[in-house]
């Protein structure tokens, strides 16, 4: 990846930008990554509700995107530890944050899938040969049909993905819980793709494709990278299926797409870790003057 990368940013220097960045649009895209975040923020506390429990959304926001620091460690799983953990720190029942941890993560994987081939199939279709396009279409079918049977399954799916984790889960999940993370993460990945439409449009100052284009690209790089658990964040792997994906997609040249790649990165890592940074500084701030004004209480 590095090679092909380094590659790619060499040849800008060859190939200049026809247009020029529009920061309008990177500030842009930045409100509407933090808007898809919020959209999760809200899901969640929407699952959670399905359990009897309540969550103001500030004290939400900050559990999700500290716990969502977990990716940038080696296994990922952590995130999902890490958000139940502090759920119940929060006296959220240690059933509706261990379950609703887990749905948010198989939901999140599961329809990005899902989003991912519905919104790419014209690129897959023109990608494989004739003969295998009816199966590819089969395939595609039987993704975006799996979204209707995914309140149903998702229970027994959880169910045994917590076995085999060491936690198994206490209750079985809500279908209303799963109806709610599956119209929330859907709603969430349409967004990442506005987003990655104005990031992409901003850093090249124009835009090529239409929206479906880009969505696939981010939704399918993204879950690439998801999927090697070893990778903290993805790293590399994302990056690698970025850059070939715009490039097939006619989204943008090599040099173009290492530029789109490597800023990406470097965009939505402080999307992802200012926040959380943020969060976390103000509660330890309000622990800590909590803290100091009980040891001053008369006693």
């Amino acid at each position: 990846m590095s090679l092909s990368l380094a590659r790619g940013l060499g040849e800008l220097r060859d190939q200049p930008l026809r247009g020029h960045p529009a920061w309008g649009l990177i500030v842009g895209s930045g409100v509407a990554f933090l808007l898809a975040h919020c959209v999760l923020v809200v899901t969640w506390r929407m699952v959670l509700s399905c359990w009897g429990e309540h969550l103001p959304f500030w004290s939400a926001a900050r559990v999700w995107s500290v716990s969502n620091l977990g990716r940038y460690v080696p296994g990922k799983i952590w995130q999902i530890g890490a958000m139940g953990a502090m759920a119940r720190e929060l006296d959220v029942s240690p059933v509706a944050a261990s379950g609703s941890a887990l749905l948010g993560t198989l939901v999140n994987i599961a329809a990005g899938f899902v989003v991912a081939l519905m919104s790419g199939h014209a690129l897959l279709l023109s990608q494989v040969p004739t003969a295998m396009r009816a199966l590819s279409v089969t395939v595609i079918l039987a993704a975006a049909g799996s979204l209707l049977l995914l309140p149903f399954l998702m229970p027994r799916v959880a169910g045994a993905v917590s076995r085999i984790a060491g936690h198994p889960l206490q209750a079985t999940l809500p279908m209303r819980a799963v109806v709610y993370s599956l119209i929330g993460n859907v709603l969430a990945w349409l967004v990442y793709g506005a987003a990655f439409r104005l990031f992409m449009t901003g850093v090249l100052g124009r835009s090529t494709g239409g929206y479906l284009t880009y969505l696939a690209a981010y939704t399918s790089s993204y879950l690439i990278g998801y999927i090697f658990l070893f990778a903290p964040a993805g790293v590399g792997f994302r990056e690698t299926a970025m850059l070939e994906l715009l490039q097939v997609a006619g989204l943008a040249s090599r040099p173009e797409a290492a530029l789109v790649t490597l800023t990406s990165r470097i965009w939505l890592t402080l999307l992802e870790v200012v926040p959380a940074l943020l969060f976390w500084t103000h509660h330890r701030m309000r622990r800590r003057v909590t803290t100091l004004d009980e040891s001053d209480a008369p006693s």
